[in-house]
Parts: C-alpha cells; structure tokens; sequence
C-alpha cells in the first residue's frame, strides 16, 4: 500500500524535481562504486552564477529545487531567509552576496544545496547547478592564490582539461566564519 502511494507520488511529482532525485540517485551510486577517499578524493562541483566551486561530499547534503523562501526581518541581505525542505527549515544562503558581490539573480538561482548533517547548520546555499563529480587527481592545480580575508571559505584552484577553473569550497570554514554566524543587521 506505502509503495503504491509513493509511486502515485511520485509520478505527481513535477519534472525538475524527478529529475533532481534521479540524479541525487545517480550521483550516490557513483559515491558507493568510488574507492576510498585516500585513493580518489572526489568531490561535488556546483557552479554559481558564472562561478565554479568543488565541495567535500563529506558537507553536503542534498539539492533541491528553490523552493519558496520566507524573508527574515532584520537580517543581511545575503541571508536569503528560511525554506521548508522535506519539514525542515533551512537557512537559504545567497553566496556571492556573502561575499560582497552582487547577489545572484533569481534566473540563476535554480536549486538550493543543503548543507549535510555533519556541519550541524540548518542551511544551504543557492547554487545555478550541481555537474557531477570531479577527482582531484584528473584536474591541474594551479597556483594557490593569495589567501582573501572577505573568502576565507575559498581555498585552492584547480583546471579542468577544457581549460576551466574551479575553487576548492570550505563549508566547514564558511559556516564557522564570522561573515557567515553575523547574520543580523
């Protein structure tokens, strides 16, 4: 009977959000079918904006669609608000505005990835879109650029074969930064 419901669920469920599941499916068969992180360090990559990042798979929990965002009063403008994703809140976080950039066009803000259990943050960040998987080892480090006190969450460079650039991440340092736990205006 669960089963019937599920799948009647299911195929209610829009198309983008099949679509993310199945690749939330996907992306977890290729995690159980890597060896070892010792042996082949993978991570997530996400592009935001224009921008292109590598996350540890360690941090991140799931991607959903954007799904409706409640304005906090009194916060910074990067902080986006709350959402309701699967019954829990989430702190929806706008990345380049974190950073003083401009804030990321609502054109651009496709999915939210969620921070996973082990950052012990109810939050997550707008991303455009999740790529897949890279291995550290198939991409060229480039040369670490000096450290930024506005970014300490970004860390090293790498360059895929076609030439294009991705940050190392830090979750663990974004959520512990002062920029970060200040959201209050």
């Amino acid at each position: 009977m669960q089963m019937r419901v599920l799948a009647e669920n299911m195929e209610a469920a829009d198309p983008q959000q099949r679509r993310l599941r199945e690749f939330s499916a996907a992306l977890a068969e290729k995690l159980r079918a890597t060896p070892s992180a010792e042996q082949m360090p993978a991570r997530l990559a996400v592009r935001i904006g224009e921008e292109r990042y590598l996350l540890d798979m360690a941090f991140a929990g799931e991607i959903v669609s954007v799904p409706a965002i409640a304005p906090v009063p009194w916060t910074k403008p990067w902080f986006r608000g709350l959402a309701n994703v699967r019954g829990r809140l989430v702190g929806v976080v706008d990345l380049p505005n974190l950073a003083g950039r401009a804030p990321l066009p609502a054109e651009l803000a496709q999915q939210v990835l969620v921070f996973g259990s082990a950052l012990n943050v109810n939050a997550g960040l707008l991303i455009t879109r999740a790529f897949g998987l890279r291995n550290l080892k198939d991409l060229r480090a480039l040369d670490a650029a000096a450290a930024d006190p506005a970014t300490p969450w970004l860390g090293r460079r790498f360059a895929e074969a076609d030439g294009s650039v991705l940050a190392e991440l830090d979750l663990a340092r974004l959520v512990t930064s002062e920029l970060f736990t200040s959201i209050g205006v």
